[in-house]
């Protein structure tokens, strides 16, 4: 009986450890997505919510034992010869001041944020401080490019489970409907597709709007022809649609952070790589004055009432997942190093390797959605600039030498562009000529394409 009774207690011990080691997760995960100047905003919100949860004063022992921790972890001295190794290089925890960040940033004029704009646009809405929260956090979960790119049912546990707002689905999808409202359109779409067609419904593109809704397939692929005969277009109505696709802008949220193109938001870098003249690459994850946090002394003469065990198994969930943060941070940016090293160590822009969020899950064994969160809104300060993480990727194209990066085929073009004769410009078949002689194997509509995203005209507009 007393056999059975033990099973029973393990059981359901190994049950609370896994949904206590899930809820971890979801909010490492969360805290992953900020950027280090939100993340100490969230920081002190957890210490102003919790009374059990506190700040280290003995901050020197927490970074030697977290350095002693991560000697054991990386072996300075290995011989990393497999890509699915962690870099060789240096890793130092010598954490830089709030006023070095400040410094390194890109400093300029106190404009507001894309998410204290549209923060602005919702207080023209009458809502309660239910409804006004969740807004808030979808607002706050959307990409850099407007999108929400995360599931509402998702976001509606996030809400319940940590911060303590009872949050179905059906409500994050109603307030989604009030952030369609705002400006720009499109923001808060849930992929490409519902974007553009929330543009279409504003502007009564209503043809369009019918085409992206149930031909999108064909519109993904550029089948236009497929279009035109499925609709009986002439050709000139053919090219009015296709002119009003190219004024719908897929990215929503550029459209707010580069309203004013002579203001600069301020950009604190995430990490700082430095290179030293013998070419060794030392990284620090900028998070100095990012307290370190400990279940406060108090607590544990109170810990029999249910409340008090509340707060500290919250407090205790927030610690573990703050840690898994900076290990999940240091992981990735370590494996950008790794496959970017040339770029890192010569500065030279025409060095960076094809590199996509799976090579960088594969080296680190994260998952390609975690990855995706460290890149997502994160800055490095190099000794050559400041860079977005995502600036670090780029595709993969053919070229007589191998593989090259979309990235270097960009940079031809623009040489090309910058060099032609401008009474004479260049068409898009003859700079698919001249790259094609440069070793890059690239189409015509591959030049037509890069030549629209880059924002350069077309001949007969380049023409002097």
């Amino acid at each position: 009986m007393k056999t059975g009774l033990t099973q029973i207690q393990q059981q359901k011990l190994t049950q609370e450890q896994i949904q206590q080691q899930s809820a971890m997760q979801v909010l490492a995960a969360r805290l992953t997505e900020l950027p280090v100047e939100s993340l100490r905003e969230r920081v002190q919100a957890e210490l102003d919510e919790n009374p059990y949860l506190e700040t280290r004063q003995d901050l020197d022992k927490a970074v030697t034992d977290s350095r002693a921790s991560q000697d054991s972890e990386y072996d300075q001295r290995k011989d990393y010869s497999s890509e699915d190794d962690i870099p060789d290089y240096m890793l130092h925890d010598n954490r830089h001041s709030a006023e070095d960040r400040e410094t390194a940033g890109i400093i300029a004029a106190d404009t507001p944020s894309f998410y204290e704009q549209l923060k602005e646009q919702a207080g023209g809405y009458q809502l309660d401080d239910h409804d006004r929260k969740v807004l808030e956090y979808i607002i706050g979960s959307l990409g850099d490019d407007g999108l929400l790119h995360k599931p509402l049912h998702e976001i509606a546990d996030e809400l319940t489970v940590y911060h303590w707002c009872d949050t179905t689905e059906a409500d994050v999808e109603r307030m989604l409907g009030i952030l369609w409202q705002f400006e720009p359109t499109g923001v808060g779409a849930r992929n490409l597709q519902e974007c553009l067609i929330l543009q279409c419904r504003k502007y009564r593109h209503t043809q369009l709007q019918e085409i992206i809704t149930h031909d999108w397939d064909d519109i993904k692929h550029n089948r236009w022809s497929h279009i035109r005969d499925r609709y009986h277009l002439t050709a000139g109505e053919t090219d009015d649609l296709r002119a009003q696709m190219h004024r719908l802008n897929p990215r929503p949220g550029n459209a707010m952070s580069e309203k004013d193109h002579n203001v600069t938001q301020t950009i604190i870098p995430d990490f700082t790589v430095e290179v030293d003249s013998d070419g060794h690459i030392s990284l620090t994850l900028n998070d100095t004055d990012i307290p370190t946090l400990q279940i406060s002394d108090d607590a544990q003469d109170l810990i029999d009432q249910s409340f008090v065990r509340e707060y500290v198994n919250k407090g205790k969930l927030f610690i573990s997942a703050m840690l898994q943060r900076r290990q999940t941070m240091l992981h990735t940016m370590q494996a950008i190093i790794r496959i970017q090293k040339n770029y890192f160590t010569e500065g030279d822009e025409s060095r960076l390797k094809p590199m996509r969020l799976e090579d960088i899950a594969r080296i680190t064994k994260l998952d390609p959605s975690t990855v995706s969160r460290v890149c997502n809104s994160k800055y490095v300060d190099t000794p050559y600039g400041i860079h977005p993480l995502k600036w670090f990727f780029t595709t993969a194209i053919g070229s007589s030498t191998g593989e090259t990066t979309t990235r270097q085929v960009r940079n031809a073009l623009q040489e090309i562009i910058d060099n032609e004769d401008k009474h004479a410009p260049l068409g898009d078949d003859q700079i698919a000529r001249i790259l094609n002689g440069k070793g890059y194997d690239v189409a015509r509509r591959t030049v037509s394409k890069y030549r629209e995203q880059m924002g350069i005209p077309t001949s007969r507009m380049r023409k002097q």
